[in-house]
C-alpha cells in the first residue's frame, strides 16, 4: 500500500505548539524541535503568497510535525486528518508554517484560509518552470511525494503553454487522488487525444538518488528515516502508435486549442484518444465542404464522431481511427473535445460554423446555477 507522508515546519517567536488531541486511528504523528534552527536560505525557492513572510521572519524556535499513514484507496481522508491536527497545534501561535514537500509557506494566523478544507489538486503541489533557452522550458512538480508518488518532469517550447502545463499536472494529481494508485516507470496514461509515457528520470533511482533529487531545503529539514525520497519520473508523449517523444509541446498545444474552443462556446467536454474511431463518409482530405457531428458512441472504441464530405456517395462509409483522421485533416483535432450533440460545418474555404443548440446540458448543474 502507498505510504502517504506530510511534513510541516512551524516557525514561532518562542511559544510551544498547542497540545493536540489524540490523532485519528491509523494516522502516525511525530513532533520534534529543531536544534539548531534550520531556515530557508536566499537561494531556496519557495512558492505561494507567504513566501516573503518566511524570508523576513526571525523565529526563535521551530518544530517539525511529521504525518504518516498507509492507505489502500483515495487519499482525501489523509489530508483532512493532517489539516485538523495541524490547525489544533498552531491555534493562537504567531509565526509562519511551511508545507515542506510542497515548499509552500503560510501565515499561522491565516492557517485555516491557507489550508482549505476541500483538498483540490492544486492545493497539494507546486510547479517550477526553468528556462533552458533554445532547449525550451523544463517543468518540475514539487509536492507529489506526499502521495508516495515520484515527482514529475517534462519539457515544452512556448511561454503561451505554461498555464496548460500546470493544468496537465493538476489533471494527473486528480487522477492520483481519485484512483488511489501511483504512476511508475513504463506506465502510460491517456491525456485526451494523446498518451503520456512515464520513464525513470535521470540515472537509475536507488535510495540515495531518490532522496538527492529533491530540493536541498527538503533534505536539510527531513532526515532519511523521516523521508527516504521518491525520485522523479520523466513524461514523454505520443499519439496513436507514434513513438513517445520527450518534448510535450504538441500535446500541450492540442490540449490548449481544445480547451479554448470549449470556452468560446461555454461548453464542457473530453477529447477521445487517438486510438478511438470515427465514421467517415467520402474521401476526407482536409477541412472543406464537410459536415460533422458527435453522437453517443455505438461501442467501446467509438468516439461518437461522424464526418460527411458533401456530395459523397451514401455507401462510402468507413470507420477510421482519430489518429488517421488527424493525419488527413490536422485541424480537426481542436474540435474533438466538443460534446455529444454538437454539429459542425466547414465551407469551401475551410471556415467553421458551430451549432451547439442540440448539446444536452447536465440538468443537475442547471438547477444548481438557477
Amino acid at each position: 500500500m502507498p505510504t502517504l507522508r506530510r511534513f510541516f515546519v512551524v516557525y514561532t517567536d518562542g511559544a510551544e505548539l498547542a497540545r493536540s488531541s489524540v490523532p485519528p486511528g491509523g494516522l502516525e504523528v511525530a513532533v520534534r524541535e529543531f536544534s539548531p534552527l534550520v531556515l530557508p536560505g536566499p537561494h531556496d525557492e519557495l512558492y505561494g503568497p507567504d513566501a516573503g513572510a518566511l524570508a523576513r521572519l526571525q523565529p526563535r524556535r521551530a518544530f517539525l510535525l511529521a504525518f504518516r499513514r498507509e492507505v489502500s484507496g483515495p487519499a482525501g481522508r489523509f489530508f483532512d486528518e493532517t489539516r485538523q491536527v495541524l490547525l489544533e497545534a498552531v491555534r493562537g501561535l504567531a509565526g509562519v508554517g511551511l508545507d515542506v514537500l510542497r515548499l509552500w509557506p503560510f501565515s499561522l494566523a491565516l492557517a485555516e484560509e491557507r489550508l482549505p478544507d476541500e483538498h483540490l489538486a492544486e492545493d497539494l503541489f507546486s510547479v517550477a518552470f526553468t528556462s533552458m533557452g533554445e532547449h525550451g522550458t523544463r517543468v518540475e512538480t514539487v509536492g507529489l511525494a506526499q502521495l508516495d508518488q515520484p515527482e514529475l518532469t517534462f519539457t515544452f517550447h512556448g511561454p503561451e503553454l505554461q498555464e496548460e502545463a500546470a493544468l496537465m499536472c493538476g489533471h494527473l494529481v486528480d487522477w492520483l487522488l481519485e484512483h488511489g494508485r501511483r504512476l511508475g516507470p513504463h506506465d502510460t496514461l491517456a491525456f485526451g487525444f494523446d498518451r503520456l509515457d512515464f520513464r525513470p528520470g535521470g540515472a537509475p533511482v536507488g535510495p540515495r538518488l531518490a532522496r538527492a533529487w529533491h530540493h536541498p531545503l527538503i533534505t536539510r529539514l527531513l532526515g532519511e528515516a523521516e523521508f527516504p525520497g521518491v525520485g522523479v519520473l520523466e513524461i514523454r508523449t505520443g499519439a496513436g502508435h507514434e513513438p513517445a517523444q520527450p518534448d510535450l509541446t504538441q500535446t500541450l498545444r492540442r490540449s490548449l486549442e481544445q480547451r479554448l474552443l470549449l470556452e468560446e462556446y461555454d461548453l464542457t467536454g473530453d477529447a477521445p484518444h487517438a486510438s478511438a474511431t470515427a465514421v467517415v463518409q467520402g474521401s476526407l482530405q482536409g477541412l472543406s465542404e464537410l459536415d460533422a457531428w458527435r453522437e453517443e458512441p455505438a461501442e467501446f472504441r467509438d468516439s461518437g464522431w461522424r464526418f460527411v464530405v458533401r456530395g459523397a456517395p451514401l455507401d462510402e462509409r468507413l470507420a477510421v481511427t482519430l489518429a488517421e483522421l488527424a493525419r488527413r485533416a490536422p485541424g480537426v483535432v481542436r474540435c474533438l473535445a466538443l460534446p455529444w450533440g454538437i454539429h459542425l460545418a466547414w465551407d469551401g474555404h475551410g471556415q467553421l460554423a458551430v451549432d451547439a443548440s442540440r448539446v444536452r446540458f447536465d440538468p443537475g448543474v442547471e438547477e444548481e446555477e438557477g
